[in-house]
């Protein structure tokens, strides 16, 4: 089963390669189309940074996650076993907390894998979907709050801004972390997915 590890994250976040060019602080910023380093071995971007063959190379990127309601567009070098997509749309009521466990999963199996793997998380602009799902794992492996990774995401790429309905769902999901009774960044991933499970129940239930 896999398990995460609760480092220290505000000292080695705040100094993922300060050395960033002039490209990569436009990325962070907001400006142009770019894929923002959040965290190391992990990018976010917009569809067509992540369908651009040269900039995969030159980054280094093996595998990537693409949030979207339409099939992307990946170049080869990415082999299907290295791609997930998520078909969902932009949309606050659209349910992107189901798939959190699963990309969560996805992301930390892959870092784990091999210390060379980099991932690329992308939808259409880079700003809400496959920002949450960055939010996300960012709760999971580091033990940040929902509001911690937002503001940490937002940092490292300035047009971050999930819809409402994904920052509500956000929350949630570093909720479950609590109420299964485990300290954020050691939950076992297997635990969680059957936690948000339920929760997605409860809300369904209340909602009809």
């Amino acid at each position: 089963m896999l398990s995460f590890s609760a480092p220290s994250w505000r000292t080695p976040l705040n100094s993922v390669d300060s050395r960033r060019s002039n490209h990569e602080e436009g990325a962070a910023m907001g400006f142009g189309r770019a894929a923002s380093l959040i965290v190391p071995r992990v990018y976010l971007s917009d569809a067509i940074t992540a369908g651009d063959h040269d900039t995969l190379t030159r980054l280094g990127i093996t595998h990537v996650i693409s949030v979207l309601d339409y099939s992307p567009t990946i170049p080869i070098l990415i082999p299907s076993e290295n791609k997930l997509h998520i078909r969902l749309p932009d949309e606050f009521r659209a349910d992107i907390l189901s798939h959190l466990p699963e990309t969560t999963k996805f992301i930390t199996s892959v870092l784990a894998d091999n210390e060379t793997n980099k991932v690329l998380v992308h939808c259409m602009m880079g700003i809400s979907r496959s920002a949450t799902v960055v939010c996300a794992y960012l709760v999971a492996s580091s033990g940040m709050s929902a509001k911690e990774a937002l503001e940490h995401t937002q940092a490292r790429r300035g047009i971050v801004c999930p819809n409402v309905g994904f920052r509500k769902q956000l929350d949630t999901y570093a909720e479950g972390f609590v109420a299964s009774g485990h300290k954020q960044g050691s939950t076992k991933i297997t635990r969680i997915g059957g936690d948000i499970a339920e929760r997605i129940r409860r809300l369904k239930s209340l909602s009809t």
